[in-house]
C-alpha cells in the first residue's frame, strides 16, 4: 500500500484486495499445508506480526502508526485471532502455531522509518520460532515481548 488508509477514509476496494491477498491467502495456504505438517514429528506454523497489531497499543494516544497503515493493523489483528483459533484446534495434532513480531524493523510498511533492525535482522529474529522442539510454545503472541534464545529454548524477557 502506497497510500495512507485512515479509518474514516479507507478505500473499500483497497481493503478488499489487501484482505483477500494477505488474510484469505494466508488462511488458504495454511489449510493447504496442514496435511503435510500433520505428517511431521514437529510441525510449526509461524505468522509474522507486529507490535502495532495490539488493541492496547492502538488505543494509546501516541500510537502513531495506526494512521499510516490502518488496513495492515486491522489485518494483523484478524491474523492474531486466527492464530489462536488454529493453535487450539491443532494442539491435538502436535502442530505449534504462533504469531511473532521481529521487533521494529525498517520496511516498506512503515515507510522505511529508521528502526533498530534491517530487513535481514528482522527475518533472522524469526528463525528460532520455526525451530521449536516438540515442547515449544503454541498459541502465543510475542507482541510487546523480547525473547532470548538458548539452544532451542525460548525465554520471555519482558512483557
Amino acid at each position: 500500500m502506497d497510500v495512507n488508509q485512515n479509518a474514516t477514509s479507507i478505500e473499500i476496494s483497497v481493503l478488499r484486495e489487501n484482505m483477500e491477498i494477505n488474510l484469505v491467502g494466508l488462511i488458504q495456504t495454511t489449510i493447504g499445508f496442514i496435511p503435510l505438517l500433520g505428517k511431521s514429528d514437529n510441525g510449526v506454523i509461524l505468522n509474522v506480526s507486529s507490535d502495532t497489531a495490539s488493541n492496547a497499543y492502538q488505543a494509546k494516544p501516541d500510537a502513531g502508526l495506526h494512521f499510516i497503515a490502518y488496513i495492515t493493523v486491522a489485518r494483523r489483528l484478524l491474523i492474531h485471532s486466527y492464530t489462536i483459533a488454529l493453535a487450539q484446534e491443532l494442539k491435538k495434532d502436535r502442530i505449534k502455531v504462533n504469531a511473532v513480531t521481529p521487533g521494529f524493523t525498517t520496511s516498506k510498511i512503515n515507510l522505511f522509518m529508521p528502526g533498530k533492525k534491517s530487513l535481514e535482522d528482522g527475518a533472522l529474529a524469526l528463525v528460532p520460532f520455526t525451530l521449536l522442539d516438540k515442547n515449544g510454545p503454541t498459541g502465543q503472541s510475542s507482541i510487546g515481548m523480547e525473547w532470548s534464545f538458548r539452544g532451542n529454548t525460548i525465554q520471555k524477557l519482558y512483557c
